[in-house]
This record gives structure tokens, C-alpha cells and sequence, in this order.
């Protein structure tokens, strides 16, 4: 019989995705995947659709269920400059323009690069859209059963809730974001969610 934690599509399952360690399956899949593509060899073209539509995605299955440590979100992101601006891990190259700018979208002159701590924040921001729309869902009912509903909402728990649960119900009241309530449902008051939802 199997004991936790275990590794399940690329997640140490029943570990703490609050340690470093957590993460390091994910970020040792992209740098075997890196060292295998030997991006210098590729022209510029064919890095940014590697970097924008197979790189940035492989981790989306970690980043949709937990929120990665700032560390980590950096190294990510080291990574995905290093394969784009053509080095690798032993030969770094200068770099002629910043990830920022790379990442801005393309209407005002960026390249439309996903940036990785946004890009969880959504994620996870999405189990709160689901909370709204997707009530009669097995998810929903597991919740509402582990953590009880409040005003037609599940409760936040505080530190009795799981550490992913407390990021997620953080994010449906406005406490995760340096943007503060930018979950459009954070903005309207719980009796107005229960009326229009039940």
C-alpha cells in the first residue's frame, strides 16, 4: 500500500506545496525538457511558440490547485528567459530585453508571454467563478460537507482549512491580490449572491 506523499501527474500528492521541495518535480520536467531542445539551436520564431504555448502550459495542472512560492515562480521564470533569449544552463547570454516587456501583450508592442505569478492567481481564481456558477457540481458538495455553507457561501475556515482551500476562499474575499478585490464577485454582497444564485 502506497503512503503520502505520492507523485501524481507530476505532484507530490499529500505534501505541502508550500515547500520547495513540493515543487521540484515540476521545475526538473522543464529543465530535462530544456536540455533536450537545446534551444540555441532554434530560431527565434520557433522559441517564442515553444515558450508561449508549450512551456508556460506544462505547469498548469500545479499552478490551478495551489499557489507556488514566490522562489519558485522565479525560478520558473529564469528558466523560460534562459530557454527564450537562446542559452542554457552553463552559457547565459545578454539578455537585450526584459521579461516585463516580453510579457506585455501584444497590442501595446510586447510579445504576449504568460507571466507565471499571474497566471496561478487566475487559476486559482477560477475555483472561485466555479463556486458561483457550479453549485450542483460533486466538488461543490464535498466542500459545502467539509467546511460547511455560511449565507449561501462556504466558510473560509480559517487555519482549519486545508492550505489550498485558505488560498482559494482568500481569493473570493479579496485578501490574495496585491490588486486587492479583483474577483468581480468579491465586490457584491452576499445577499445579493444568494438571491441570484441560491
Amino acid at each position: 500500500m502506497n503512503t503520502l506523499p505520492i507523485l501524481y501527474l507530476g505532484l507530490l500528492v499529500g505534501g505541502d506545496p508550500r515547500r520547495l521541495n513540493f515543487w521540484d518535480p515540476a521545475v526538473n520536467h522543464i529543465k530535462a525538457l530544456l536540455s533536450s531542445w537545446k534551444s540555441r539551436h532554434l530560431p527565434f520564431g520557433d522559441c517564442l511558440v515553444l515558450l508561449k504555448f508549450v512551456l508556460t502550459s506544462l505547469h498548469v495542472y500545479a499552478l490551478s490547485f495551489f499557489k507556488a512560492p514566490s522562489s519558485i515562480i522565479a525560478s520558473l521564470d529564469s528558466l523560460l528567459i534562459r530557454f527564450f533569449l537562446g542559452g542554457c544552463e552553463e552559457n547565459r547570454k545578454i539578455s537585450w530585453i526584459d521579461w516585463e516587456s516580453i510579457c506585455v501583450d501584444k497590442e501595446v508592442g510586447g510579445l504576449g508571454v504568460r507571466r507565471s505569478k499571474e497566471f496561478n492567481l487566475a487559476l486559482l481564481g477560477k475555483w472561485c467563478w466555479r463556486m458561483v456558477i457550479d453549485r450542483e457540481g460533486l466538488w461543490f458538495r464535498l466542500l459545502a460537507a467539509r467546511y460547511d455553507l455560511e449565507r449561501g457561501r462556504l466558510k473560509a475556515c480559517g487555519w482549519e482549512g486545508s492550505v489550498c482551500w485558505r488560498y482559494i476562499s482568500s481569493i473570493r474575499d479579496g485578501g490574495a491580490s496585491v490588486l486587492g478585490s479583483w474577483f468581480p464577485f468579491a465586490l457584491l454582497s452576499e445577499t445579493v449572491l444568494v438571491l441570484l444564485f441560491g
